[in-house]
């Protein structure tokens, strides 16, 4: 998986352009009415849907598999903790309630 997206990445670069999606505004709007103050990312890319979300003040951090994305993460200014990896490979606890 690490080498489609980061061949991705350095053939096509900001693929998708830097406007958020219209799902990206649409949640923002959701947090903001709920008064969410931080995310995680999955797959951020360079973050053209993470920065309608630092924009608006809500702290986030991102996981990408792409050290070429998190490269034009930088390059375009966006200025977030964004973690190298495979979210398959995240560690998680197992919280029981």
């Amino acid at each position: 998986m690490t080498e489609f997206w980061e061949s991705s990445f350095i053939e096509k670069q900001m693929m998708w352009g830097f406007e958020p999606s219209d799902s990206a505004i649409l949640t923002k709007d959701f947090f903001l009415e709920k008064k969410v103050k931080d995310i995680l990312i999955p797959g951020i890319g360079y973050g053209r849907n993470a920065k309608i979300f630092h924009d608006s003040r809500i702290n986030v951090t991102g996981i990408e598999i792409s050290k070429t994305a998190i490269d034009l993460a930088e390059q375009n200014g966006l200025d977030i903790r964004i973690y190298r990896g495979s979210v398959t490979d995240m560690p998680f606890s197992v919280r029981l309630s």
